[in-house]
């Protein structure tokens, strides 16, 4: 079965995070009960092959759009997922000209 992990503090909101590092397909169970459970879901592939971590990665992003969450990518194999009440926002830095801080 696959590694979950939860942080030992909550956010400040409440919200709790959850690492999930699964083996196999059939963990994708564990994505589901932490994302019906309203907590957010850092999905670690890296380990996998690619067909399998297409295929998790697959069941994830259509189990989190059946509950209006929202999804993005952190990284090569990896993924943030979350359910609707947890939006994501992403920042991209700006660009500092040069010589300047």
């Amino acid at each position: 079965m696959g590694e979950l992990t939860a942080f030992g503090h909550s956010l400040s909101s409440g919200y709790e995070v959850v690492v999930i590092k699964p083996q196999s397909l059939s963990d994708t169970t564990l994505i589901v009960q932490a994302l019906r459970a309203d907590k957010a879901v850092i999905l670690n592939l890296e380990h996998l092959d690619v067909t399998e971590a297409q295929r998790i990665s697959d069941f994830a992003a259509g189990s989190t759009y059946a509950i209006n969450g929202h999804q993005s990518r952190l990284g090569d194999g990896v993924f943030l997922f979350t359910p609707s009440i947890i939006n994501i926002q992403e920042a991209t830095p700006t660009p500092t000209p040069a010589g300047l801080m």
